[in-house]
């Protein structure tokens, strides 16, 4: 701490806000809320704050600024607004689950679809899940679409088709795209629904759904869909039946169960809906800020982003300080009343001794993980010889076709574990052609400019190949004035060695070292590094994937006869991108100005040949 921070903070209004937190470099590392700014954040310097981690804060801390509300809730909406901007340091923090997929319908939509994505958006869609599994994910609406037969397709193809898919033949469509918006539009929405409902959790009224349009398919004496619909409505009542069934009564809620041991602990959040629990979703929290009231507060707020399933009623062990603002938020974010209690008695007494149960398994789980992925980090800091387990590793790879469309991708594994959220893709500016070390020059210059600005810093970097590769990142290294960056080299093994002995494994490249280290197959450190460099490699071809398809779609529309700079720049202009363009029905195309019906025929078929 400085002397001008307890200036500062002297100077602060007595008014609602939030404060941030901020280290030598600028950087945000704790975000917050108060009532009055002024006696909150001089608390912190006081040392009056008895939480375990403020020293290290105000230890760290060079700046502070505000932001001042008018009302605690605003101060509530704002605090989650700026901790998922910065991602603090010192801030309570969900699991990323941006490898996890959701699934997303809007609504508002003429013909509303489902589709599977990995980020939620304040877009004013619906999302459900999330999904660990995309197996279990895309699983779950091939289901839905036999019971609810939406369509799938995107609008350029629903909008191109002249006579129905194959999926209506399959009862797995109802083709909007040749009925009228008469004929369909209340059974549509009917569908929409139902689906809903169902992967909402409202499994009876879904059920409820699908026995009337059996019971109406049976008396028009369409035996065939009544058998099919009878077979759906068993499948979901026999999914039901192995669901524990915990009291009818208690209808919809969530119950959040905590355990913490230390500075570390977990949280399950278990589903109860129309009185049956679902499978309970876990947030592990490797720094535990502060009291389990005020954790609750940012983790609860966190949970629900706009457009998520709020169920009515949250019960958590303890009331958060700010329950009334953050029921309030709740409740704008569902559309009703939502209240959030702690149970005192009965079957809600006895859910959250199951939700703490769950929170103290899932630790251990974690725990052991922890440990082992500890383990493999001294067994590589060993192996290679550092002087300490690296924390945060960073892994570089490159992608290109032919040298075209060249590409990178940074992966990035903190503890032992993907970091997903810090993974970045470069597209590279200055190497024409396939010059993997031009390229990998060209990235690494740019992400260590980055860090001498004062971006976090890996404790071991990795190169995707050999000598050449390692020694062109020490080249980097040593033009900007790093000189004590640990960096070693993975590469490949080849088929055959000189000698004519094989080469099973993967080698690591060591500066200054004659030969490669070879470990054995199963060594945990060697399984760490081989899992970042597939996750780099992985993360590089798709983003060269994506690049790629973009120019192929951008030289196609160059191509079309009558569309020419201005009218290209047009289509652009409006749809964002030649995939965007790609996507766009014949409808959308033609209302661009200077494009028309026939051009905008043409530009369709040939964007979607």
């Amino acid at each position: 701490m400085t002397e001008s921070l307890g200036a500062k903070a002297a100077e602060l209004p007595m008014t609602a806000g939030v404060y941030l937190f901020k280290d030598r470099r600028g950087k945000v590392i704790y975000v917050g809320k108060a009532i009055n700014l002024r006696a909150r954040v001089r608390q912190y310097l006081a040392g009056s704050d008895e939480r375990s981690m403020v020293p290290y804060l105000v230890s760290a801390a060079h700046d502070v600024d505000v932001v001042v509300v008018h009302t605690e809730k605003e101060a509530l909406i704002l605090e989650n607004s700026l901790i998922k901007r910065h991602r603090p340091r010192y801030n309570a923090k969900l699991r990323d689950d941006s490898n996890f997929l959701h699934a997303r319908i809007d609504p508002r939509g003429r013909w509303a679809r489902f589709e599977l994505v990995r980020q939620i958006r304040d877009d004013g869609a619906r999302y459900f899940g999330p999904y660990a599994s995309a197996s279990k994910a895309r699983q779950t609406l091939e289901f839905v679409q036999r019971a609810f037969p939406l369509r799938s397709c995107t609008d350029h193809v629903l909008g191109s088709r002249t006579r129905p898919c194959l999926l209506h033949q399959l009862h797995r469509c109802v083709a909007p795209c040749v009925r009228t918006e008469e004929e369909l539009s209340a059974q549509y929405a009917d569908l929409l629904e139902g689906a809903t409902e169902f992967l909402g959790g409202k499994t009876h009224r879904a059920v409820a759904r699908l026995e009337a349009r059996m019971t109406k398919a049976a008396e028009l004496e369409q035996f065939e869909d009544a058998a099919r619909l009878r077979n759906l409505i068993g499948s979901i009542r026999g999914a039901v039946e192995r669901q524990k069934v915990v009291d009818v009564k208690l209808g919809d809620r969530d119950v959040w169960g905590t355990h913490r041991v230390g500075s570390t602990g977990s949280v399950a959040v278990v589903p109860v809906r129309e009185g049956m629990m679902g499978e309970p979703r876990f947030h592990v929290i490797p720094a535990w800020i502060g009291d389990e009231a005020e954790m609750l507060s940012s983790l609860v707020n966190a949970h629900y982003p706009e457009g998520t399933e709020i169920p009515a009623e949250i019960l958590v062990p303890v009331l958060p300080p700010d329950a009334d603002a953050l029921t309030d938020v709740l409740s704008d974010r569902r559309g009703s009343r939502v209240t959030l209690a702690v149970p005192l008695r009965g079957d809600k007494v006895r859910l959250m001794g199951l939700a703490q149960e769950n929170a103290r398994v899932r630790f251990l789980q974690e725990t052991s993980d922890d440990e082992r992925h500890l383990r493999a980090m001294r067994d590589l800091a060993d192996a290679v010889g550092l002087a300490e387990p690296p924390r945060r590793i960073e892994c570089f790879d490159n992608s290109n076709t032919q040298g075209t469309n060249p590409v990178a991708a940074m992966s990035v594994f903190v503890d032992g574990k993907p970091a997903r959220a810090e993974y970045r893709r470069y597209k590279v500016k200055t190497v024409v052609g396939s010059d993997d070390y031009a390229t990998m020059r060209e990235i690494l210059y740019r992400r260590y400019k980055r860090v001498l600005e004062g971006g976090e810093r890996a404790d071991l970097l990795v190169v995707d190949g050999g000598k050449g590769q390692l020694g062109v990142a020490l080249a980097v290294l040593k033009d900007l004035g790093v000189t004590d960056q640990a960096v070693i080299g993975l590469s490949k093994p080849r088929t055959e060695l000189a000698r004519g002995e094989r080469d099973a494994t993967d080698k690591i490249v060591l500066p200054n070292a004659k030969d490669p280290l070879r470990l054995p197959a199963g060594h945990p450190g060697l399984r760490i590094l081989q899992h970042i460099r597939d996750e780099a490699h992985r993360h590089a071809v798709m983003y060269h994937r994506k690049v790629r398809g973009q120019a192929n779609l951008t030289s196609l529309l160059e191509a079309i006869p009558g569309v020419g700079p201005a009218r290209r720049r047009a289509l652009l202009r409006a749809f964002g991108s030649a995939e965007g363009v790609a996507d766009a029905g014949i409808d959308r195309l033609a209302a661009i100005p200077g494009i028309g019906p026939a051009l905008a025929t043409v530009v369709h078929e040939a964007l979607n040949p």
